[in-house]
């Protein structure tokens, strides 16, 4: 039975009675040891945050669904799982690949792609990644398992629940797939702009958006914060769209900060859009939320 994504616990004990509270944030299950939430003055430990992502059939092999270079590959699997961290507040410290491909090649090009991306999330090359390759059958077809791991240095660094009813949400980047999804695409979301909107000290929650696409997300985060999702009407993306390997992300804002974050993202040279509105519980997740100043304004990209 896999474990609800809003921040439920289970608790585990460990050989020689070490407890830990074990809770899953959407895409990220965090690791809390016992005690933590009350904020223990001399025992304050770092909480683990690890969130994973998987590719196949897409790569560089004969038997591939999207031929891709290895060096792609790379750098969009590690991507998802550290953008992932890095929105709910964690700092992300090693990656771990789980290659299913020869060393040589495909496993060599899949690595300088993850270590790419690895040093653009500001990691230390010398110590944040690890993992392994099949040496022992050949393949013909690319699997990539990427997990990503993390710490919180407090329960407060936790960035859940902190959207508000009228927020603002919105999607940086664009929603793209398959072989629409290109390394050096600037309408693709990335980490450093992940970052940069982070920064704003007017951003509430944030997410990367996948396969789900904007609006199952929007509606995810906006029940972290015991609220609903009312789409724009006239939202100038397709809120349905799978957005693949995390190709954009949401972010919640309020109206007063949004033309300042506007004005971060337009010099990031992203484009973004505000999609919709958090509204106060039972207002129902429906199309027709209030324009936004950036809608009416004509700040979004």
């Amino acid at each position: 039975m896999s474990m609800p994504r809003d921040g439920g616990s289970l608790r585990v004990a460990l050989a020689g009675g070490v407890k830990y509270s074990i809770a899953r944030y959407g895409d990220v299950t965090v690791l809390t040891p016992a005690g933590q939430q009350e904020g223990a003055p001399h025992q304050v430990a770092p909480l683990l945050a690890v969130a994973c992502d998987s590719l196949g059939a897409i790569g560089p092999k004969a038997h591939d669904v999207l031929h891709v270079p290895g060096y792609v590959v790379g750098r969009f699997a590690c991507r998802v799982p550290l953008m992932e961290l890095i929105a709910v507040g964690a700092e992300p410290l090693l990656v771990v690949c789980a290659l299913c491909v020869e060393p040589e090649p495909a496993g060599a090009e899949i690595m300088a792609g993850v270590r790419d991306e690895v040093e653009a999330a500001g990691l230390d090359l010398a110590a944040a990644i690890t993992g392994s390759t099949e040496k022992n059958m050949p393949t013909t077809q690319t699997g990539v398992g990427v997990t990503a791991l993390g710490v919180l240095l407090t329960p407060a660094a936790l960035r859940w629940g902190r959207g508000r009813p009228g927020d603002v949400v919105v999607a940086v980047g664009r929603p793209k797939v398959g072989a629409a999804v290109t390394l050096n695409d600037a309408e693709l979301a990335d980490i450093p702009t992940l970052k940069l909107a982070l920064a704003h000290l007017a951003c509430g929650d944030a997410v990367p958006v996948g396969s789900r696409g904007i609006a199952a997300e929007a509606a995810d985060l906006a029940r972290r914060s015991n609220c609903s999702f009312v789409a724009a009407a006239d939202a100038p993306i397709d809120l349905a769209a799978s957005a693949g390997p995390a190709t954009c992300f949401l972010v919640t804002v309020a109206d007063a900060g949004l033309p300042a974050l506007g004005d971060v993202l337009a010099a990031a040279g992203r484009p973004w859009a505000a999609v919709g509105r958090l509204a106060a519980s039972g207002s129902g997740s429906r199309p027709g939320a209030a324009p936004c100043r950036a809608e009416a304004e004509g700040c979004g990209q």
